[in-house]
């Protein structure tokens, strides 16, 4: 009976590390990055571009990736988003854009991309940086 139970454990554990292991299914949402740095912007070079970029949006999975719902906080424009289905191993791209005021301050945005993705339904992605002002060649920063 020993004899038995021991063949059948066996044959049992041989069957199971034969399937190989499957890579998850489904669609999969990757950016180049979770946070876009813009840097350091001087307010005497401030242009209306530095409030527009586009953000890509690839698929890593095995099915169509669908952007579902692409929205932006405080005062950020989602221009357009790919709305067709993103095939596995291709991307797609995002077009955002936001007014930069002239004056010194920290730039913190955030762009939520609700899709079908298995591996993160809600992905948010940060917008950062900081306009200041150009301090002339005398001055001292303390």
């Amino acid at each position: 009976m020993r004899q038995l139970v021991a063949t059948l454990v066996l044959c049992c554990s041989a069957a199971f590390l034969a399937i190989p292991a499957q890579a998850q299914n489904g669609p999969t949402i990757q950016t180049p990055s979770d946070t876009v740095d813009l840097g350091e912007i001087f307010i005497d070079e401030l242009n209306v571009n530095h409030g527009k970029l586009q953000i890509k949006v690839s698929n890593s999975g095995n099915q169509p990736l669908l952007l579902q719902k692409v929205s932006g906080c405080c005062g950020t424009n989602i221009k357009q988003w790919t709305k067709a289905p993103i095939l596995p191993n291709k991307e797609g791209s995002i077009d955002v854009e936001f007014r930069i005021e002239p004056k010194p301050q920290i730039i913190s945005r955030t762009v939520t991309v609700e899709s079908n993705a298995t591996n993160q339904r809600s992905k948010k992605i940060h917008i950062r940086g900081i306009v200041s002002e150009r301090k002339a060649n005398n001055e001292l920063v303390l």
